[in-house]
């Protein structure tokens, strides 16, 4: 059995909802990591499968496991819970049916703890994408990045746009715990898309910036995961929601305004193509919120994309 830490230097916080078939794996990654000093925060998110009976079970055999239950609140609410738990001086957020190669924490931590970082970022793999299948996802910056070199955020942020290597997800960025707090970061209850406005906001006001050029998280494509559903009218409400929070942060740092700007061109430019096999009825409801209030970020070719494609592919 594994001695608890008193004072943890990483909290790994791991939201769980009915991943019966892949949370013992993804726990286990963290347990087997060759960093020792962590806390496993483990927030069972009202789970009705066998998750919880598997999480209670491995709680037994490492003390560093503090399990939490509460009735179903989704990702974004779940994942707050755990920061305000978390005692580590960094919060690794790890999701419950993927999994982290054994080195990564300790090689996040030896990097930040070398050079002061607000945070530093990863890439990532799938472990059973089929080959011949493309979901337009790529989790590969090596080639954008310079290993060796600390970046503001912005910065950083500005050169990964401009080379649309960018990627939101929050799995591939191990964080300063005080940075978080300091700048009251958070995850949007309510909505999906919620990695966009929080890691958004996380590079936007970083000053101490790197990457690491390894594939530490492995990536699991399931049927029914997030990743996996379909396109939805609510997919595009929730793009608009994180859109109006993120305008409203420009209006109050102008200096980040530029960024934003880029950012929402390129996410609802992508969302506007993504959403051209929903009903008419939908499409007419997204195009007009464009067309009233994101003009400025969508192409007229994405909007006619949006609106006619459907019947030209028909």
């Amino acid at each position: 059995m594994t001695n608890s830490v008193l004072h943890p230097k990483v909290s790994v916080i791991i939201p769980v909802y009915n991943t019966e078939a892949f949370v013992k794996e993804a726990i286990t990654s963290i347990m087997r990591q060759t960093l020792s000093e962590i806390e496993i925060i483990i927030i069972n998110d009202g789970s009705t499968d066998k998750s919880l009976q598997i999480i209670n079970h491995l709680a037994e055999q490492d003390q560093r496991i503090k399990v939490y239950s509460q009735n179903n609140q989704g990702l974004s609410s779940t994942r707050n819970r755990g920061i305000k738990l978390a005692s580590g001086s960094y919060i690794y957020f790890m999701d419950s049916d993927d999994f982290l190669e054994s080195k990564a924490l300790e090689a996040c931590l030896t990097k930040c703890e070398t050079y002061n970082l607000d945070f530093v970022f990863f890439d990532a793999d799938f472990i059973n994408l089929n080959e011949k299948t493309d979901i337009g996802i790529r989790y590969n910056r090596k080639q954008y990045t310079d290993e060796t070199s600390i970046y503001k955020g912005i910065d950083i942020l500005n050169s990964q746009l401009d080379k649309r290597c960018y990627n939101p997800t929050v799995w591939l960025n191990f964080i300063q715990t005080d940075y978080i707090r300091k700048n009251n970061l958070s995850f949007l209850p309510g909505i999906i898309h919620e990695d966009q406005l929080f890691t958004c906001l996380l590079y936007l006001q970083a000053d101490r910036v790197m990457s690491i050029h390894k594939n530490f998280f492995k990536r699991r494509l399931r049927e029914n995961s997030i990743m996996k559903q379909h396109f939805s009218k609510k997919n595009m409400q929730c793009y608009f929601i994180v859109s109006d929070h993120l305008i409203r942060f420009a209006s109050e740092n102008p200096i980040v305004r530029n960024t934003i700007d880029k950012y929402l061109f390129q996410m609802l430019n992508t969302a506007a193509w993504l959403s051209y096999k929903l009903p008419w009825e939908d499409r007419w409801f997204i195009a007009n919120q464009y067309l009233r209030k994101y003009k400025r970020y969508i192409s007229v070719r994405n909007l006619l994309i949006l609106l006619f494609k459907r019947l030209i592919t028909a």
